[in-house]
């Protein structure tokens, strides 16, 4: 009977004996092999970590991590780092691999980056701020420290997480990623690609695909939105009504620049976004997957109808979707391969268009100051030599011009009431004939 049930309980202990030797040998090499990451880095970083857990279904999870790059007192935390794959140990030892030497990669991936954590006081960004030399107020609202720091914020947390995942029977490729700055914006993208190449991917090449389905989101924080506009507005005479519609002009510019002209409907969404902010969607379903490469044949108005591209701005429906994008050939997307437009004479050659521009300072207003924010000027102050440069900020009765000099830069603050002439540099295209 003892021997019945010593055999019984030997039985029963054998599934939990082997799990245990097999979460036992995965925790040993995801330790060994975090460990040898940190030791690669010691000469840039001093790195640490509070734990491993490990799953056997394929996943290692990195707990409490604290990075601190040499020389710098500031920290950056990560809340954990988990890894899924089928050999999730391919992707911790670095993805070394080179196509013919077996050991192909694992065919899924999923990556999930959780509270990322950086001061906003931290030399890192500070240095990455003033190495851009870019004002966030001019330049679309960029996510700069000074701008988070008067808005509020104090640090800057992130997640990121993504996937990919191939299916050889179905020969179809998943991918996606999504990251969410807390409390100022998230993205989230997600593509199905079909009729995969998967021997070439295997191999490392680029594989041949179609396009099956893409999602893609958006979202900037109303309150954060909000904020920023009246922190902007606040540095100048204008209100955060008129610095939204600065931001949406300014925008709308720079896609001209690069011959891309939206219609009125996106125009307008466009706007709207930049006033009321949350989420702008995108969604692109088509009938039967396409070739990427077909698309580049196509009018950008046949685009939307190949593609069945759906748009929506805080889960209204923006229903034209018409915009015009045009190359130096005049030929659009074809233009990019040599092809021709439906519709055109594939006869006629089509010539680059020359164009010739004129920048030039031109005399406004000194009451109108204020309009010209981010713009270069040439400000007279009474008694002083002109100042040239970026108009930086006008408000508290003064106006300032950041200028170079010998390769820096430095701020010059002249008071409104001493401005005798002011001039705003201009760029116009020359008209034949001029």
């Amino acid at each position: 009977m003892f021997s019945r049930s010593g055999n019984l309980i030997l039985i029963l202990l054998i599934p939990a004996i082997f799990y245990g030797v097999l979460k036992g040998i995965l925790y040993y090499n995801a330790k060994t092999s975090v460990d040898d990451i940190v030791a690669a880095t010691s000469h840039m970083a001093d790195v640490r970590y509070d734990g491993i857990d490990t799953e056997l279904r394929g996943a290692v999870t990195v707990k409490g991590i604290t990075v601190q790059p040499l020389g710098i007192d500031d920290t950056v935390t990560v809340d954990s780092i988990r890894i899924a794959s089928d050999d999730p140990m391919f992707f911790i030892r670095g993805g070394n691999w080179q196509p013919g030497e077996g050991g192909t990669p694992p065919n899924s991936l999923s990556f999930q980056l959780n509270g990322a954590r950086v001061p906003l006081s931290s030399e890192m960004l500070r240095e990455a701020g003033q190495a851009d030399n870019a004002d966030p107020c001019t330049e679309g609202l960029d996510i700069q420290p000074e701008l988070l720091q008067r808005i509020g914020f104090s640090e800057l947390t992130v997640d990121v997480d993504g996937h990919f995942q191939i299916d050889e029977a179905s020969r179809t490729l998943d991918v996606g990623i999504n990251m969410d700055l807390h409390d100022i914006e998230s993205m989230a993208f997600s593509a199905t690609m079909n009729d995969v190449d998967v021997e070439t991917f295997s191999q490392g090449g680029a594989p041949q695909f179609t396009l099956g389905r893409l999602d893609f989101a958006l979202r900037v924080a109303p309150e954060f939105g909000s904020q920023a506009l009246k922190v902007c507005a606040a540095d100048s005479d204008a209100t955060p009504e008129e610095w939204s519609d600065r931001l949406a002009d300014s925008a709308l510019a720079q896609m001209q620049a690069q011959g891309l002209s939206l219609g009125p409907g996106l125009s307008s969404a466009l706007r709207d976004f930049y006033r009321d902010w949350g989420e702008f969607e995108l969604v692109a379903a088509p009938p039967q997957p396409v070739g990427l490469l077909s698309l580049m044949f196509l009018q950008p108005n046949q685009l939307a109808d190949a593609l069945s591209l759906r748009l929506r701005l805080n889960d209204q429906p923006i229903t034209d979707t018409s915009f015009a994008w045009e190359q130096p050939q005049g030929q659009g997307f074809a233009a990019l391969f040599g092809g021709a437009q439906q519709g055109a004479d594939s006869k006629a050659k089509a010539r680059p268009r020359r164009v010739l521009v004129r920048r030039s300072f031109e005399g406004v207003a000194v009451s109108q100051i204020g309009q010209h924010v981010g713009q270069k000027v040439q400000l007279k102050p009474r008694g002083q030599p002109m100042r040239e440069g970026l108009l930086h900020r006008v408000g508290g009765g003064e106006a300032e011009v950041q200028q170079t000099v010998h390769g820096g830069k430095y701020s010059v603050h002249v008071p409104l009431t001493d401005i005798e002439s002011l001039k705003v540099l201009v760029q116009r295209e020359v008209k034949p004939g001029e």
